[in-house]
């Protein structure tokens, strides 16, 4: 199936030039929104497989407003388009973690190299993990693990909404499912660095849980999160 992409552009002639563009390249387009509100309310209508963000629109930076509520309420990449390349707005944009970036004005082999990477890679990190409990498996995405924690020989993997129990090492399983987000902060316990909410020198915070931290690895923790 081909992807679809939510185009969202202040500017009539950029955003026609960008559908012609995506369209051309063999994707398929959802809409052109014009605004943060028309976003979001073609968002929820008809969600895309991406979404191309003008950061700058009538005056404030309406392509952050929509890039928050994609990262609360959605589960696909979306890039800035902007020609502001400030510091003060790249700090900003980073924050809420774009796919990429597109500076204008672009060209036709701009937009197709950024959506052929951002696709691959988001594609990449959707890891489905089968563990058997029993006579069962059960069937979830690596994305939704929160934190990974030992218990003898058996390791649980929580997610949001449930604990998993399967025998393994924490080590072991991280190996053999490829999650190169998460880091070991103590003995017992390895969690996902995109979802640390708080940390400080002896725990950090994950969706309201406390996690210990021990001094052997508070450092290496720190080093990943900064870079």
């Amino acid at each position: 199936m081909k992807k679809r992409i939510l185009i969202v552009e202040d500017e009539v002639f950029i955003a026609e030039e960008l559908s012609y563009i995506v369209q051309e390249l063999g994707f398929d387009l959802t809409d052109i929104a014009f605004d943060a509100e028309s976003a979001i309310a073609s968002l929820n209508k008809n969600e895309p497989d991406l979404a191309i963000l003008d950061i700058r629109m009538h005056g404030r930076n309406q392509g952050f407003e929509i890039a928050r509520y994609i990262n609360e309420n959605l589960d696909i990449p979306f890039l800035f388009l902007t020609s502001f390349a400030d510091k003060s707005t790249v700090e900003e944009a980073a924050l809420l973690k774009p796919s990429a970036y597109i500076l204008k004005p672009f060209n036709n082999l701009d937009i197709y190299s950024t959506l052929s990477v951002v696709f691959q890679s988001f594609e990449k990190k959707a890891k489905m993990i089968a563990l058997k409990t029993g006579q069962n498996s059960t069937l979830f995405d690596a994305k939704d693990i929160l934190w990974i924690k030992s218990d003898d020989n058996y390791i649980e993997v929580n997610t949001k909404d449930k604990r998993h129990v399967v025998r393994a090492t924490i080590d072991g399983f991280i190996e053999e499912y490829g999650l190169s987000d998460f880091i070991r902060v103590h003995r017992s316990y390895a969690v996902c660095l995109e979802k640390i909410e708080v940390l400080n020198s002896n725990q950090l915070m994950i969706s309201g849980n406390e996690i210990p931290v021990s001094r052997k690895y508070l450092q290496s923790l720190r080093d990943r999160l900064h870079s």
